[in-house]
């Protein structure tokens, strides 16, 4: 039996340890290292005290002020001293709903302003202004007359539109032309490079409104919609949200156009190929809403791309199945027509201009490449050595040179082209030349 000084004095020992344990409880999920090696230490030293060894050496002499009701300081290791998290506070949490709230009511009214400034340029019409100077505008009747005829659908057109051509072709400033000469109804939308631009790019077509760069909205977004659909960047979620936005309040402008004037508008999607390959997704959407809006008759889209990836992929989605067939292909000019631009637009004499035209043929760009060589006073020599050495290059970079690796089926290939009437080849033909 202990005496009662002795079972006194042990009575202090367990009650720390106690109060240690209770406090040391709070870091168990938090730290359980921490939690374990703290209650071991305390576990023996309330196992020592039971057991009376070293009890009084245990004990400080201060501890005696126990006995009157004073209670020791406890102290707890340093280490297990984590601060808390500070938590946010009711006011601040009330400041962001306000902020919220204001944001949805801009929203609102900002769309209800968007929605008249969209109706008054599906109007209008967007008007792009060619980059090409007039005096130097070759005209081309027949792809001008189909792209008015898609530009001024009627009530029952059912489909969306695809044009392609090569680099250079002119494909772009055609469409321009031919969307402002039509004016009403038609709306061109040129796609940036840089997908931050996108959203801004298609509010600017349409003169829509935006306040996301400075609303608690935009955070939001920056915060939750980037992870959630894979985009890189806070401004690429802003961009993306905006985009959204532009395309839902023009699709309901489009409704009230159609109702209006009996025949749904038209949209442009000038340079699409900026999408691929790492906005692929965006193309998809859009070619989906093109089929769709095709579908109801809302409004017609108008893809507008060089050939090669995008209408390959285009034509592999189910949505293909609304694209108008077969699609408008804006190749070189013929003969005729670069022999025009020359002597009419560029003033070059005809003896000069046949040979401008024999050495770099009917690619309008590289034609206004050597007629400005040729104007600036450059002699024709220096031009066909300057074009015969890019030529080279770009052999030897597709490894069709003598001794490459595609020599003998580049040179198949030429010779079939020279041969043929149409100095073309199809498709099978010129797949046939890589299964032998």
């Amino acid at each position: 039996m202990f005496s009662s000084q002795v079972l006194r004095k042990n009575i202090f020992p367990s009650h720390s340890v106690n109060r240690r344990v209770r406090c040391l409880q709070s870091l168990r999920n938090s730290r359980p290292d921490l939690f374990q090696s703290s209650f071991s230490r305390n576990f023996t030293n309330v196992k020592d005290a039971e057991a009376g060894h070293k009890a009084e050496a245990v004990i400080p002499e201060g501890s005696k002020d126990a006995e009157s009701g004073h209670k020791a300081e406890e102290v707890i290791p340093e280490v297990s001293k984590i601060p808390e998290k500070k938590a946010t506070s009711l006011g601040e949490l009330q400041v962001m709903g306000i902020g919220i709230l204001t944001d949805f009511l801009v929203a609102f009214v900002l769309d209800k302003v968007s929605e008249y400034r969209v109706s008054s340029a599906l109007e209008n019409g967007t008007r792009p202004v060619p980059r090409v100077m007039m005096d130097e505008f070759v005209r081309r009747d027949q792809i001008s007359k189909d792209l008015v005829k898609v530009f001024q659908p009627d009530k029952r057109h059912s489909y969306y539109h695809v044009v392609c051509g090569e680099h250079g072709t002119g494909k772009t400033t055609l469409t321009q032309m031919e969307a402002k000469n039509v004016g009403k109804g038609v709306i061109y939308v040129d796609i940036p490079s840089n997908f931050n631009y996108l959203g801004q790019s298609f509010g600017n077509a349409i003169n829509m409104l935006f306040f996301e760069d400075t609303s608690i909205t935009a955070f939001l977004v920056r915060k939750f919609l980037s992870s959630a659909m894979g985009l890189t960047g806070g401004e690429s979620a802003i961009s993306f949200y905006q985009w959204g936005r532009a395309m839902e309040i023009f699709r309901r402008a489009s409704e009230v156009y159609k109702e209006k004037h009996g025949k749904p508008p038209v949209i442009i999607y000038d340079n699409v190929s900026q999408l691929i390959p790492e906005n692929s997704k965006i193309l998809d959407m859009l070619q989906d809403m093109a089929k769709r809006s095709a579908d109801y008759r809302t409004y017609i889209a108008v893809f507008v791309s060089s050939e090669g990836s995008v209408p390959r992929r285009m034509e592999l989605r189910s949505a293909w199945s609304r694209a108008k067939k077969p699609v408008i292909e804006i190749g070189d000019l013929n003969k005729e027509e670069s022999m025009e631009y020359l002597t009419k637009k560029r003033k070059i004499n005809e003896v000069e201009a046949k040979k401008l035209y024999e050495l770099v043929g009917g690619r309008i760009v590289e034609l206004k490449s050597v007629a400005d060589d040729f104007v600036a006073g450059q002699s024709f020599e220096v031009i066909r050595q300057s074009i015969l050495d890019e030529t080279e290059k770009k052999f030897q970079s597709a490894q069709l040179l003598p001794g490459d690796q595609y020599y003998e089926i580049g040179k198949n290939i030429i010779c079939a082209l020279l041969s043929s009437k149409e100095k073309e080849l199809r498709f099978l033909e010129f797949k046939k030349f890589f299964n032998n």
